[in-house]
């Protein structure tokens, strides 16, 4: 372990990435009833913030963006060094306390905290979590230089950008904004730029298991869903992720009787796996709504067109609850949704074969088969109880269900409170009515490791993104609308103030403070 601090030695870390997203159909109306959402967190109104803050640190993002996709932090190897190195220098720069912490050669977290100035001290502190690791672009053939950041028309280009440079820079422009501001914080504010997410997540992994005194926390905002726009670039509904699938792999093992493929034998290793996989493959885990999946169809059906919109609208209202022959859901309503593979999988555990192994020439006969399952399991379901089932099953004993790696996981954060309710305020303050879904990615987040760990984290990417831009991630030509900086920026920046911000702070004198300091 290797710790790198700047000129002050106090400082917090916290960690966080970014991942995937539930993806939502194009064919979306906004819905017709105005929702108002109150909380107790905060008594200012954030409309007395004069919006011409935010030109200065949007123009300051764009060049960190540049900085950020030129560092090539590519996973692997990662190199997440290069991109810290240019975090920290805006840090500096701020006047901002920051510590690096190295957890692997050339792999490094950078953590920067602004000290809570108010209030009564009782408040734990808010992180604001961001991976700066990104996949690869090699051979995808790219219109743009994929690690040059480059304006076409309306948007910019560049790998990472919205998974999830685009956040981390946000937070970071959000965390200097508040300095600059000398803003009132009843509770520590904490900046999170983490590696390896793309990988397993071994950055918050390690400051989780080294540094837990660093990050502790009583809420986190992360990346997992984001504000969702048109093509026209209309703000349509606001996604919340509060919860992810469990990832797990299971690698069957079969053996069998070797010798020459001209002398076929009856115990042939690679039939019998094929066999179990078929089982496997033919097999569905139960139907089963939980919380925040009710409540997704619930939210959902009142902004879609129908039969889409009834289907969810008797979804929501069902028992939820597959039972042996008695679905609890209406037929009718199933065939409508499942149409849709990314709803269906919200709607069970799924398991599914990936990979085969066998063989050593093609003139020999195998003596073992390997094949590896990948499941995406409920968040309230054990591990254990699914192996069971798929042995159940494959009803094989000379079949062997291995657990493969464990790749975390943690309980869905709370659907209701203050944080929740907080950021439904602040949403519709910045982005007018428009509707809020709580989500469940089917993917995974670095939030499974904070949810674990007893830290409620909430998935919100600040920079808002249509379905078309949404596609791009890790894939050709990855983009954000150049629009969405200054909209993402003042949203987060309403947002962290909302959250952390002491109720009697002034947000008229905060604005003037900051023009009076702006260059």
């Amino acid at each position: 372990m290797k710790i790198v601090p700047n000129s002050s030695s106090r400082l917090v870390t916290i960690a966080l990435s970014f991942g995937l997203f539930i993806q939502f159909s194009s064919n979306l109306a906004l819905a017709d009833q105005k929702r108002k959402v109150g909380s107790n967190q905060t008594s200012n109104s954030l409309s007395a913030i004069d919006p011409t803050i935010y030109a200065s640190p949007t123009k300051s993002m764009q060049t960190l963006l540049s900085d950020l996709v030129a560092a090539d932090t590519t996973n692997p190897p990662g190199n997440e060094a290069r991109a810290v190195a240019v975090g920290a220098a805006r840090l500096k720069e701020a006047g901002i306390d920051y510590k690096i912490i190295e957890f692997a050669p050339g792999r490094q977290n950078l953590v920067a905290r602004l000290k809570k100035n108010s209030g009564d001290g009782r408040e734990q502190p808010l992180l604001l979590l961001a991976h700066i690791d990104v996949v690869s672009a090699d051979k995808q053939p790219w219109s743009t230089p994929p690690h040059q950041l480059t304006q076409k028309g309306e948007y910019l280009y560049g790998r990472g950008l919205a998974d999830d440079l685009g956040s981390a820079g946000t937070a970071l422009e959000t965390l200097i904004l508040l300095k600059k501001t000398n803003a009132k914080l009843k509770r520590d504010v904490i900046l999170a730029w983490t590696g390896d997410e793309e990988a397993g997540g071994a950055g918050i992994k390690f400051l989780l298991k080294h540094h837990r005194s660093l990050i502790d926390a009583g809420v986190a905002l992360n990346e997992g869903d984001f504000i969702r726009l048109d093509e026209y670039g209309k703000p349509l509904f606001a996604g919340m992720q509060v919860a992810e699938k469990v990832y797990q792999d299971f690698e069957l093992i079969t053996k069998g009787q070797t010798g020459h493929a001209s002398i076929p034998v009856t115990d042939n290793a690679i039939y019998r796996l094929s066999k179990a996989l078929d089982r496997v493959g033919q097999f569905q885990f139960p139907r089963r709504l939980i919380p925040v999946t009710r409540a997704y169809f619930t939210e959902r059906a009142k902004i879609e067109q129908a039969p889409l919109s009834d289907a969810m609208k008797q979804l929501s209202e069902s028992t939820g609850q597959e039972v042996g022959k008695n679905s609890g859901f209406p037929p009718d309503a199933l065939k409508v949704v499942e149409t849709n593979p990314h709803l269906a999988a919200l709607l069970r555990t799924t398991c599914v074969a990936t990979q085969f192994n066998s063989g050593t020439n093609p003139n020999a006969l195998p003596a073992e088969a390997r094949a590896n399952i990948n499941c995406r399991i409920l968040p309230d379901e054990k591990i254990q109880s699914v192996k069971e089932q798929l042995e159940k099953v494959i009803d094989d004993p000379q079949v062997e269900v291995q657990l493969a790696g464990k790749f975390g996981h943690g309980p869905a954060s709370p659907l209701t409170g203050d944080t929740p309710e907080v950021i439904r305020k602040v949403i519709h303050e910045v982005f007018a009515d428009i509707p809020i879904i709580p989500s469940m990615s089917t993917g995974a987040t670095d939030s499974r490791y904070l949810r674990a760990a007893g830290i409620p984290a909430y998935g919100i990417n600040p920079v808002p993104l249509a379905e078309e831009d949404a596609r791009r991630f890790h894939g050709i030509d990855e983009r954000l609308p150049k629009s969405s900086l200054k909209r993402g920026i003042e949203f987060f920046h309403r947002l962290v103030l909302a959250l952390a911000g002491a109720p009697n702070q002034s947000l008229a004198e905060t604005t003037n403070t900051s023009t009076n300091n702006s260059n």
